[in-house]
């Protein structure tokens, strides 16, 4: 199980993949097919999308991240604290997390956050993981006691989080998901930032903004700011 779960994240096929996206004229759900979905499409507000902050916020804020990744773990403990206080609970960024596991159990904490519904939920189990990563096995790369744990300290229960980390249609779900980032925006990494302007009218080319790798908190407000005070002009 473990082999063929690496089989899926390392060669992705994304020919069976459909995704959910709403039109804002009619307010329906459309399904659109991998080769339908556009770069630009991907770096707007999913109708399945956790957010933090107000979806009006005149900017936004994509990261793709691996809840093993040790540089994104970094990023999380000290720099995205100060990044929410100054920019997403004054309004100013809306924000996105979306998963990229770059191994089994970057995947399996991925569909377990799945069991977590409400946002609040969903960020804290993030938070969880990302502050435990060195709290792993790694002389056993399939043991998920750690996961196990904080999903108990949640108060989630042994038979939901059983189900979590083996329901199929949630880690296809990861795993086109991921493809889809490698084929449209082309992740190959983690983490990566995507930070634009919050308006999905206008088309950008993704590599224009696309940060890849950690990044300090100087870097980022810089980043913030100068696209902030364009959005005010507007």
């Amino acid at each position: 199980m473990i082999f063929r779960l690496l089989f899926l994240l390392i060669f992705i096929s994304v020919n069976s993949y459909a995704v959910v996206k709403q039109d804002l004229s009619d307010n329906q759900y459309i399904q659109k097919k991998p080769n339908e979905i556009t770069s630009n499409e991907l770096l707007s507000p999913l109708p399945d999308d956790k957010l933090l902050g107000d979806p009006k916020a005149p900017i936004l804020m994509i990261e793709y991240a691996s809840l093993t990744c040790y540089h994104c773990s970094l990023f999380h403990r000290n720099v995205f604290p100060k990044i929410k206080e100054k920019y997403i609970d004054t309004g100013k960024m809306l924000y996105i997390f979306r998963h990229f596991p770059l191994d089994y159990r970057g995947l399996k904490a991925a569909m377990l956050s799945h069991c977590y519904e409400k946002q609040e939920d969903y960020f804290n189990f993030n938070k969880a993981v990302f502050n435990s990563i060195d709290s792993w096995n790694y002389y056993n790369l399939s043991d998920l006691t750690l996961l196990q744990r904080i999903a108990a300290l949640s108060n989630l229960k042994q038979d939901a989080f059983n189900q979590c980390i083996n329901d199929k249609k949630i880690m296809d779900k990861i795993v086109n998901d991921k493809s889809l980032a490698i084929n449209k925006l082309g992740i190959t990494a983690t983490p990566i930032f995507f930070i634009k302007l919050n308006d999905g009218k206008s088309y950008i080319e993704h590599n224009k903004v696309k940060h890849e790798g950690y990044k300090e908190l100087k870097y980022l407000t810089d980043v913030i700011d100068k696209l902030y005070g364009k959005a005010i002009v507007k």
